[in-house]
């Protein structure tokens, strides 16, 4: 398919996600308001989905329903609702008017809107629960050499059933009690090849945010990854003495399947305990020949690993390596390239620190910018990034030692504070992939699935609460307000990359969000025409022509400023300036 296609269908598919996701939540308020409206014997003058020129409208009854041009919402013309509008009319309603109905009755129809946007969250998160979610099962996939997780004592493999006394059945259980406990000791209680044993693990501390946008610590265990490895071969030798070449896949080893590379790992080092005269592979080799391939006798091979007989040793001596650490691709004119790393390189050291993952050069190289920058700075040595990196690689089967420059680039964390990451510009050949035993959770119980929905939809609305209180009281940074321009990228950023279930929930969240907000007790909102109804109710009369359109233009003004307020914390976290 042309790129210029692509591109197209891509934008379309945007466009679709944000329209979809405003629209629906803001014509879901209005409807709302309609429902009451008519429960409560108010004319309804006009119900339109969308604003703006309309593109078609019909009248039933006395009502006219119109779709109109902009869909990102819609609006519901209430009678009565201003009481000038009495006087005006030629053929006045009093009896039909919102002014003139009970306290009761006016509270409902301006509670209706917010209330619509409560259930639509509560129906989107019990749906979802119906549906179900696919989760990763609560286990130590892989556990990086040499790592805080390694160091513990936990291995690729290992079922987590519980952390800290907590049962933990998907690996989000296993973060949730990480997090929980920073720089603390845990005990793990694991199943390794089904025997039942205990661990003291160290959980480390990291910067986090929180749910609303305050920096905290949490903890975290380096080295724990709950995402396999595909089972290829890498090797930087152009003709492996064993009949390897990059790129092989292995489907088998010594007769037994091999779903991931963790599996030829656990499968080798128990090989090399008790080790046969020679290893056996069938390999697939451009995914459709299948070759079986022999190692040479192993008798040199183990004299050479002595009582080290463990996988990473193997590799090291074989020549045979997971991907990971290769590089697949160098970035025109970035440091890398300059400093003469190739595709194919296989990444050793970094500052004389042996590289053990992607993630952890990746570490390494931000730990090293970081600090030489500071230095940098305390000194005023501005050129100290030129000649930071001493990578060592395997190049042919051979090493060395290339100088690389670290490259620094600005850009935004998600309060809009700015950051800097420093890179070499490579790119891994590695290929992680999902466990192939996921697990599925979903209910279908209609009465479980509801109370799925009710609680999710009272967690978030109480998040939404108190992160209000917090901005309102200063005790949160106002830049985590995003306004329509942030909504809209995180609508057609989560259709497009993360599939409909997380829009969904995306589209639960901001519907709660729009129901709170309009609950705030500012004219103009509906929180405002509440407190209006309640005084007029208490007084025995309306508040003054003027008082009201005062408190209006107030209430107006306090919404336009904070509009203009999250409008430009959008601006300023997808442009490289600010204001």
């Amino acid at each position: 398919m042309p790129a210029v296609l692509l591109h197209f269908l891509g934008t379309l598919e945007y466009v679709f996600a944000i329209v979809t996701l405003l629209g629906g939540v803001i014509a879901v308020h209005e409807f709302g308001h309609f429902i009451f409206a008519k429960w409560a014997g108010i004319r309804v003058d006009t119900f339109s989905i969308g604003f703006g020129p309309r593109l078609f409208s019909r009248k039933y009854g006395e009502t006219e329903y119109c779709l109109s041009l902009v869909p990102l919402g819609g609006f519901v013309k209430i009678y009565g609702q201003d009481p000038d509008e009495l006087e005006s009319d030629p053929n006045p309603q009093p009896e039909r008017a919102f002014a003139r109905k009970s306290l009761g009755r006016k509270i409902s129809v301006l509670f209706g809107g917010p209330l619509f946007n409560y259930f639509l969250a509560i129906l989107l998160f019990a749906f979802l629960a119906v549906v179900g979610v696919q989760k990763i099962p609560a286990v130590a996939t892989r556990v990086i050499a040499e790592t805080p997780a390694y160091k513990a004592g936990l291995r690729s493999g290992d079922v987590i059933v519980s952390v800290d006394g907590q049962d933990t059945r998907t690996f989000e259980d296993v973060l949730d009690q990480i997090a929980k406990h920073p720089d603390k000791q845990l005990r793990f209680s694991l199943l390794r090849e089904g025997r039942p044993f205990d661990l003291q693990v160290k959980v480390q501390k990291e910067h986090a945010l929180t749910p609303y946008g305050e920096e905290s610590e949490a903890g975290m265990l380096e080295g724990l990854d709950p995402l396999a490895r595909e089972p290829v071969l890498a090797t930087t030798l152009k003709q492996h003495p064993w009949g390897f070449r990059s790129g092989d896949k292995i489907s088998q080893f010594e007769g037994t399947p091999v779903h991931s590379w963790e599996d030829f790992e656990k499968a080798l080092s128990l090989s090399l305990q008790a080790p046969p005269d020679a290893l056996h592979f069938q390999v697939l080799r451009g995914g459709k020949d299948r070759l079986e391939i022999q190692s040479p006798p192993l008798k040199p091979l183990l004299a050479k690993l002595g009582a080290k007989r463990d996988a990473h040793s193997f590799f090291e001596l074989s020549g045979i390596h997971n991907p990971e650490l290769f590089v697949q691709e160098v970035m025109p004119d970035a440091p890398a390239h300059v400093a003469g790393v190739k595709s194919g390189d296989r990444v050793i050291s970094a500052n004389g620190q042996k590289v053990f993952s992607f993630e952890h050069l990746r570490g390494l190289i931000q730990t090293t910018g970081e600090g030489v920058a500071k230095s940098a700075r305390l000194t005023g040595n501005q050129p100290a990034l030129e000649k930071a990196l001493k990578l060592e690689i395997e190049r042919d089967g051979q090493r060395q030692v290339l100088t690389s420059a670290i490259r620094a680039t600005k850009g935004k964390d998600p309060l809009g504070e700015t950051i800097v990451t420093y890179t070499i510009g490579i790119l891994s050949a590695g290929k992680p992939m999902m466990p192939p035993n996921m697990l599925l959770e979903r209910t279908f119980n209609p009465f479980k699935a509801f109370w799925i929905g009710l609680t999710e939809t009272t967690e978030n609305t109480v998040i939404t609460v108190v992160g209000l209180k917090k901005l309102l009281f200063g005790e949160m940074s106002p830049k985590t307000m995003g306004g329509p321009i942030m909504i809209g990228k995180l609508a057609g950023d989560t259709f497009s990359s993360r599939g409909w279930r997380d829009f969904l929930r995306v589209m639960a969240i901001i519907s709660i969000s729009l129901g709170v907000f309009n609950l705030i007790p500012v004219p103009i909102l509906d929180g405002g025409h509440i407190v209006f109804a309640i005084i007029e109710s208490l007084r025995g009369r309306p508040l003054s022509h003027r008082v009201q359109q005062t408190a209006l233009k107030v209430g107006l003004s306090l919404i336009l400023l904070l509009m203009v307020f999250a409008i430009y914390n959008d601006i300023s976290r997808v442009l490289p300036f600010s204001f």
